[in-house]
This record gives structure tokens, C-alpha cells and sequence, in this order.
């Protein structure tokens, strides 16, 4: 064999070998595998987007002066009729290191044409930061929107916080800390947003454990994913068992006193289990609507939701919006 050609492949292998302990050794491959698989998101629009959109005004890319990267939310506006209206805090899912505020733009577009503003926040990704830094921006969008309300005009004093996958566990843990004194210390949020204004909040396919969702998979590949996810989220490889890991979960640090909440997830390769077990933990606190379907029904994977071509997504947008109505005073 020729020489050159020789040495050629073995600086193939090496680099092959080389990149698969890179996998092993880092979370960053595979936590910029998951981001480039949720780019773009699974939005179908609602039938109708464009009469919802005459509805609706939009400002993107609003900086809150974040301490770290992608701090910008949009303000999706309500321009009908009502001059008040509630505000909703959005927070995107993307397992905690991809997603954007773009990719929900259609759905809360969708939920603002009913009568609510939306602010549909950015954060910081894992691995190039860690918990607790998604819940601290959460803190500074809402913080920089009540300093600067007089050039917003948003309604503060009845306010949702939703989420959508990942979204889900933070604005559980967030809605938690804000209305339990100590209810997570090491997330060194503060208690901004005063309790009587939070009016509920939507949960949608979330992620509540996530220890347990390496341990209730029942797939190898789903069990590597998450593996890494958790090590990009929380910054170690061994983090299963940090005490952060179980302040995280509002399954095993379940929050007192919570407010009326709307919960929903898919029935295939979602977290319909914690979905369901936190529905029940949170009614015997509050008033829950929980959004489950069978799969002799319907076969609905995560996010299902956002799929508004669907019998099934367009059944739960309609209850979701009973659901605000309904809470909404």
C-alpha cells in the first residue's frame, strides 16, 4: 500500500475513534444532535392563521438585558376589542439545549387572538450554560417587563406562565419557587412576581423527572439521550443522583401551594406517566384540567399539540382555551 494513502487511513480511523470518545467524554455532540432535530419545531398552523394574525400585533427579539446569551423574548399582542387583557410568559421547550421562541410563534399567535398577550421567551442553551440559568432568565424577562411596563402596558396583575416540553419543567419549578418560600434554594431565584397575579399555569408534554426518564425508557437509544441531556443540563456525567437533580422535579419536591394548572402530553415516546402523576399530585392542591387520550383513539407522540391538523391537537387548543377563559377573572 502506498505510503501516503496508508498513513491517510489510519488518520481516518484515529479521527473516527477520536470522535466516537468525544461522544463519551462530552455532552456537546449529542446535545447539538437533539438542537439540529428540534430546529424549526412541529407547528401546523390553526385553520385560519391569517384571520388570526389580523387579531394579533407582533414585536420579536425584545432584549431583557439578560446576564446571559439568547435573552430576548417577542410580545405577541392582543388588538381586538379589550383594551386589558392577561398576560401569558411562554418558555419553549428543546430538551434544554435546542429550541426557540420561534418555534411556538404560530400557537401563542393563535392563543393571543382570544383575548391575552404573549411573551415568548428566549434563553441560554445547555451545555454552554447549566442549571440554574434558564430559571434565572425566566426571573430577568419577567423582572425587566415589570421595570419597563410603562412601554410594554401589559397587565401584570393576572398572569399564566406556560410552558411546552422541557418549557413545562421550568415553568413548574419557576411557578413553584415564586409561590413556596424555599422551595428551591439552589435555583437562587427570586420571589418577583406576586403571588396573587399568577392565575395558572399550562403544562404541555413536559419532562418533570428527569432521572426518571432515563429510568422508565425502556429504549437503549432514549436512555443515551437523556443520559447526556442531563449532563449538559446539570454539568456533570454523574448527575443523576445531585441533590439539584430531585430539587428539580416537582414529582419528588412537590410544591405545596400551586394554582390552577392545564396539563396535557402525548400517549407514544412523551412523559404521559409524570404527565398524569403530576395532574394528581397538583389536584389535591388546586384546580387541574388534565388533556390525556387514549391510544385506541389516538396515537399522539410529544408535542402533539402543536400539530393543529390534527382532530386531536385542535380538541385540546379548544380546552385550553376554556381553560383560560374559565380562570381568567
Amino acid at each position: 500500500m502506498n505510503k501516503g494513502l496508508k498513513r491517510a487511513g489510519l488518520g481516518l480511523v484515529g479521527t473516527a475513534v477520536a470522535g466516537a470518545a468525544y461522544v463519551f467524554l462530552s455532552p456537546k455532540p449529542t446535545s447539538r444532535l437533539v438542537k439540529t432535530s428540534f430546529s424549526g419545531g412541529n407547528e401546523v398552523a390553526i385553520n385560519g392563521f391569517e384571520e388570526v394574525v389580523q387579531k394579533t400585533s407582533v414585536r420579536k427579539d425584545i432584549d431583557y438585558h439578560s446576564a446571559y446569551e439568547n435573552g430576548t423574548f417577542d410580545l405577541i399582542r392582543y388588538e381586538g376589542e379589550k383594551q386589558i387583557v392577561p398576560t401569558i410568559f411562554w418558555v419553549h421547550g428543546g430538551s434544554f439545549v435546542g429550541g426557540d421562541k420561534a418555534d411556538v410563534f404560530k400557537y401563542a399567535t393563535s392563543i393571543a387572538s382570544n383575548g391575552y398577550n404573549v411573551v415568548s421567551v428566549n434563553y441560554a442553551l445547555a451545555p454552554d450554560v447549566t442549571y440554574p440559568v434558564p430559571l434565572q432568565q425566566l426571573e430577568e424577562a419577567y423582572t425587566y417587563i415589570a421595570e419597563n411596563n410603562d412601554r410594554f402596558r401589559l397587565d401584570l396583575n393576572r398572569v399564566f406562565f406556560a410552558g411546552d416540553s422541557n418549557g413545562a419543567q421550568l415553568v413548574a419549578q419557576f411557578v413553584g419557587i415564586q409561590l413556596n418560600d424555599n422551595y428551591a434554594p439552589s435555583a437562587e431565584v427570586n420571589q418577583v412576581v406576586p403571588k396573587e397575579s399568577i392565575l395558572g399555569t399550562i403544562l404541555m408534554s413536559g419532562p418533570y423527572d428527569l432521572k426518571r426518564s432515563i429510568v422508565e425508557s425502556s429504549r437503549a437509544v432514549n436512555r443515551f439521550l437523556f443520559k447526556r441531556i442531563g449532563w449538559a443540563y446539570f454539568g456533570t456525567y454523574n448527575w443523576e443522583d445531585l441533590p439539584v437533580v430531585a430539587e428539580a422535579s416537582p414529582l419528588v419536591n412537590i410544591p405545596a401551594t400551586f394554582v390552577p394548572t392545564f396539563i396535557t402530553d402525548g400517549n407514544t415516546g412523551s412523559f404521559e406517566t409524570q404527565a398524569k402523576e403530576f395532574a394528581i399530585i397538583l389536584s389535591g392542591r388546586t384546580d387541574v384540567t388534565s388533556v390525556f387520550y387514549d391510544r385506541s383513539e389516538h396515537t399522539l407522540g410529544h408535542d402533539y399539540h402543536f400539530e393543529m391538523d390534527k382532530p386531536a391537537a385542535s380538541a385540546t387548543y379548544r380546552r385550553l382555551i376554556t381553560f383560560l377563559r374559565e380562570t381568567t377573572r
